[in-house]
């Protein structure tokens, strides 16, 4: 009996204090803060911030996945909070955006950055410049080198397998 007693308690405590992690004081999980395109693109110039383009599709099983298990990763929330902004974008929608002084719907703007598969991350500069973009379901503890290396423009000076290689020798 005082077995299970310390065991039930061991076991309320760890899921208690790791529910505290999770859940910023005011009791919500934190999240990141998806704003609309041409917003994103101007707010990333005022903040001189990189903007994350994520296309995705509503039928699209991995578009899902990624939302859950990368964009509600606490390490992901807290990157992007701190250095980037953040969009997401239906590539079947017909509802209109801006993007350099044009106006496109977001079908269209999906073409105009070469979407060919869901999900797909675009990765844009503070200037609005095409940097790159992955298409494709990435993990949360794949997603965080890639934005640390673009984020800290270590693809000036290094390919992303010298970074990675640097990264994990620390």
């Amino acid at each position: 009996m005082q077995r299970m007693y310390r065991l039930y308690t061991t076991i309320f405590l760890l899921i208690f204090f790791s529910a505290g992690k999770a859940f910023p004081e005011d009791g919500k999980a934190a999240k990141i803060q998806w704003i609309p395109f041409a917003e994103a693109i101007q707010k990333a110039k005022a903040e001189n911030k990189m903007v994350v383009v994520d296309f995705y599709t509503d039928w699209c099983s991995a578009c899902k996945l990624m939302e859950k298990n990368t964009y509600e990763n606490s390490n992901v929330v807290s990157f992007a909070q701190k250095k980037l902004i953040m969009t997401k974008v239906n590539a079947e929608s017909n509802d209109k955006t801006s993007f350099r002084g044009q106006d496109f719907t977001y079908r269209q703007l999906a073409l105009g950055f070469g979407v060919r598969a869901y999900p797909t991350t675009i990765f844009i500069t503070p200037q609005g410049e095409f940097l790159t973009n992955i298409e494709g379901y990435i993990p949360a503890d794949s997603f965080i080198p890639i934005l640390e290396y673009l984020d800290g423009k270590h693809y000036e000076t290094m390919k992303f397998d010298e970074f990675m290689a640097k990264r994990e020798a620390k």
